[in-house]
């Protein structure tokens, strides 16, 4: 038998995985070998088939086969010619199969009732849910209902949800985008138009420089790093700013570590000594921009000797950074959530699209900004606005928007109108999932609605990710019922400490439903049902629709006969037929499936297909996808290539006119297009982005102009707490003088229906680093994925990260007597965490820099006391709870919000650490 190296390598691994794997399924008479059994040995076998997917952790968007014998899903195969992964897949991603078939799933709806878990029928549930919600509306108004959705459930279903909630007749509703992409969606959405990536992964493969700010891409979404490392060995030059030396770090041609919540200084910085030495992109600040002019005397005061002392960023190496973005063009800005959550989370993003437009690097292959999302559909559910202040496509509030949303429902404006307390509530931002406890624990007098909230749906969220756990706890203990959705119990069932008022519902695994699924480059993907639903879960959409049967029996609204669907498809092109603003119309289900049949015809360097029935589509049909002919748009803003072809432009979307700034001067005569004049944003008398129709989408498209118009890209957004972005100290900083020249903002009233407190919180803890001197942040692990309910219950990604800890520089082990592995408390004034020390050089320890880390994915303790008790047992004994629990680390992050989103902040926190 002939065995090459590689294929003995291979089956030795096999083999150690088998043996190791054993352990775990041995008890269930599962056959270990059927993971490692390859496509082509399992061809001719007996009921086997491979069903497409698409993974559920990031938002990468990364497709595999599932093996599927006799109905069971038996291990997962590589998808070879996807075009995005080309079957590769990150830790979390090879463990789909076990994540399905967990024995520690929620297998049946359960109630919480004098103390005690019992199980109870579907009816049952949602017979009691649809009753306890009737009473409420009629003792408090539909306000007094919270609605937290989903980044995991597919489109069709966010669709559904954000319309459930308009039915329900309130604006509370909400989903984890909120703390993770608001700022972004927000932020680049006052640059340019649109709150999206502009480019996608497989784009950063023509990259010659990537500029990671925010981002340790190789733990968050290792799968990018594929085509980043493409670009690497073809020249590209690797910059990473970082509070730690991460994996990402480790790859890097530069590294600087940066002070938490310091980014925006940094960045002014680089453009100072890039308008200084004629460096930026004369022809996009002059024809595609405006508030060039301002950006300029804003970065007067951002020397390299200011910056250094603000961001810990040496001089030399600012220059460095800045000579090497201009060096080596294209290149592009990547970010997730180390950029995201701060209280100026929205200037940092704006920030880096200006950054991007100075360079000239926006609007082109291998350019632009690469916002990294988190969860699988946390795109697709933004762009479903599963948000407290829009309907879909991010048409907002307005009367002309629920006009809008109401025609394509088929029901009339008035009919909703009246089911919302006022008009007035019916046009108002609701509470967000950053904040809502607040409704539940305030006085009523101290929150803008009538009543408290009294009841809340968690769907498909991990409450461990929400900050001021200690606030949320006693918001769940407050309501009079608490209903849990997911396919796992989460602390929704646990962390409260009641007797009754809490039921959990089993819902299904996207692996056991279809729908589609939207990346962060805006690329749509169809997601295949590989296996029915396991024990008595149920599809999210199937629970709405009985919600809405339920609903209707217990109120005097109609519900049921909006929500009759037979299939997700029929979802999917009710939602098309409105989402104007954005574009996403083109997306038929039939087109995605072919795609997913024909999907070796594409090309991975610019995902566009070759040859075959696809041929001319971008994979994903990536929005705005203008019409069902259409072929996608794969960068935004690329004006180089025709409309048809996947073209566009700067938005015009901010009138024809430019606001004059605070001195009186304009900063630009037009917002349009030098080169493309378009007078009073019309084009042969059709308006362009002011009122997107079908008729002006294709009247524009006739034309070859795109429906948006041709408009300049704003620097100076007036619009924006800081139209031009500038330094401001996070709410907890260890530089008080540094909070006396660059303060925070006044304390904002009434800010999604709370107070939220910015500069009396700062003034208050301004001298606060001489008893928490060390600068606190929290991030992710590539094992664990958000709160962790699903991988900290899977056997392998335990092994492999069983617990919780935080990282500590030696010289702070040194001084409090910790070994690597002792318990330490980790304290900060919200309270305290224990975790094991992780004693490491990632962190600094010095008498200038001082940072510790804890990732976020963990629950089950609470302050050092186990809560895994109150997890729910399944009635046939198995427990609910995860393999691996340990203390949340947002029981003690910062009390501070974006001042545009309410964004929390999780980055900067000022603690002190000690022996347990």
């Amino acid at each position: 038998m002939r065995v090459t190296r590689r294929g003995f390598l291979g089956a030795s691994a096999a083999l150690g995985a088998t043996i190791t794997l054993g352990r775990y399924f041995g008890s269930r008479k599962f056959n270990p070998q059927e993971l490692f059994s390859t496509a082509a040995e399992a061809k001719g076998a007996e009921n086997v088939q491979y069903v497409k997917s698409v993974c559920s952790h990031c938002a990468v968007g990364c497709g595999f086969l599932g093996k599927v014998k006799n109905g069971v899903l038996v291990g997962i195969e590589p998808w070879k010619d996807h075009p995005i992964n080309r079957g590769s897949l990150c830790s979390k991603g090879a463990s789909i199969a076990e994540i399905v078939n967990c024995d520690r799933r929620l297998k049946y709806p359960m109630e919480k009732k004098a103390g005690k878990w019992s199980r109870i029928s579907w009816d049952e549930a949602m017979d009691k849910i649809a009753t306890k919600m009737a009473e409420i509306r009629k003792d408090y108004g539909p306000d007094s209902v919270m609605w937290m959705g989903s980044a995991k459930t597919s489109n069709e279903e966010c669709y559904l949800f954000r319309k459930m909630a308009g039915f329900w007749g309130t604006n509370n509703v909400d989903h984890q985008a909120r703390i993770c992409h608001s700022t972004t969606v927000a932020g680049l959405a006052n640059t340019w138009g649109f709150g999206a990536e502009t480019n996608n992964v497989n784009d950063m493969r023509h990259c010659k420089c990537i500029f990671y700010l925010g981002s340790n891409a190789c733990e968050a979404h290792p799968v990018s790093m594929k085509h980043a490392m493409i670009a690497k060995e073809r020249g590209a030059k690797f910059i990473v700013v970082d509070p730690r030396f991460t994996r990402t770090a480790a790859k890097a041609d530069i590294y600087a570590r940066l002070r938490p919540g310091t980014d925006i200084a940094l960045m002014l910085g680089l453009c100072r000594i890039i308008i200084e030495n004629k460096w930026y992109d004369e022809y996009m600040v002059k024809t595609r921009v405006i508030g060039f002019e301002d950006l300029k005397e804003v970065c007067k005061s951002y020397t390299p000797e200011v910056v250094e002392d603000i961001t810990w960023v040496p001089k030399e190496k600012l220059y460095l950074i800045a000579k090497t973005l201009y060096e080596n063009k294209p290149g592009t800005i990547v970010w997730a959530m180390g950029q995201t959550q701060h209280t100026v989370g929205t200037n940092n993003i704006h920030m880096s699209a200006i950054l991007m437009l100075v360079l000239g690097d926006a609007a082109r292959s291998g350019g632009g900004c690469q916002p990294f999302r988190g969860h699988d559909n946390v795109q697709g559910s933004t762009d479903m606005c599963i948000l407290s202040h829009s309907l879909p496509s991010y048409y907002g509030l307005s009367e002309k928007a629920w006009r809008h949303w109401c025609t394509v429902w088929g029901v009339p404006y008035e009919e909703i109108l009246n089911r919302f307390a006022s008009k007035k509530l019916m046009g108002k931002p609701g509470f967000t999932v950053a904040r809502w406890y607040e409704g539940a624990i305030l006085p009523e007098d101290k929150i803008d609605q009538p009543h408290n909230i009294k009841m809340v749906f968690v769907w498909g969220h991990s409450l461990n990710s929400i900050s001021e756990m200690k606030k949320l706890k006693k918001g769940l203990e407050k309501v009079d019922l608490v209903v849990g959705i997911d396919p796992h119990s989460t602390i929704a069932s646990s962390l409260p400490e009641r007797k009754d008022g809490i039921i959990v519902l089993p819902a299904s695994t996207v692996f056991e439903k279809k729908g589609s699924v939207t990346t962060s480059g805006r690329q749509v993907q169809w997601r295949n049902q590989i296996v029915k639903p396991l024990w008595n879960s149920k599809p999210d959409m199937w629970i709405m629709q009985k919600l809405a049967e339920k609903l209707e029996e217990k109120t005097d609204l109609a519900f049921k006969k909006y929500f009759t669907y037979n299939e997700p498809e029929e979802v999917s092109e009710e939602f098309l037929s409105g989402m104007l603003w954005i574009g996403m119309i083109g997306q038929k289900p039939a087109r995605l499936k072919r795609q997913q049949e024909y999907c070796s015809t594409f090309d991975i360097e610019d995902t566009r297909a070759k040859s075959g029935p696809c041929k001319g589509e971008y994979w994903g049909l990536p929005w705005p996808c203008w019409l069902d002919t259409h072929c996608g748009t794969p960068l935004l803003y690329d004006s180089s290539k025709p409309v048809k072809d996947g073209g566009h432009d700067i938005r015009a979307k901010w009138g024809s006119k430019v606001k004059k700034n605070k001195t009186g001067k304009h900063v630009g005569d037009s917002l349009l297009r030098g080169d493309h004049p378009v007078p009073q944003a019309t084009y042969n008398g059709v308006k362009f982005g002011l009122d997107l129709s079908l008729t002006a989408i294709r009247q524009a498209l006739a034309k070859g102009e795109p429906p948006t118009g041709r408009g300049r890209a704003r620097i100076w957004a007036w619009n924006l707490p800081d139209p031009v972005p500038v330094h401001r100290e996070p709410i907890e900083s260890p530089r008080p003088d540094l909070i006396e020249k660059y303060p925070t903002y006044k304390d904002k009233p009434k800010f999604y229906r709370v107070l939220t407190k910015y500069k009396t919180l700062q003034q208050q803890r301004k001298n606060l680093g001489d008893k928490y001197p060390i600068v606190l942040s929290s991030g992710r692990q590539v094992e664990h994925m958000g709160g962790g309910a699903e991988t900290r219950s899977c056997p392998y990604l335990v092994e492999l990260s069983p617990c919780v800890y935080v990282e500590i520089h030696p010289n702070l082990a040194k001084e409090i007597s910790v070994r690597n592995g002792d318990f330490v408390w980790v304290e900060t004034l919200r309270g305290r965490c224990r975790v094991k020390a992780m004693v490491t050089k990632r962190v600094a320890y010095d008498k200038l820099r001082k940072i510790a880390f804890i990732p976020y994915h963990w629950a089950g303790v609470f302050e050092g006391k186990s809560y895994a008790d109150r997890y729910p047992k399944n009635p046939d004994g198995t427990p609910t709870v995860a393999l691996a629990v340990g203390d949340s680390v947002n029981i003690i992050t910062v009390d501070g919000y974006d001042y545009t989103t309410q964004m929390q902040e999780t980055k900067v926190a000022l603690c002190k650490i000690y022996k347990a």
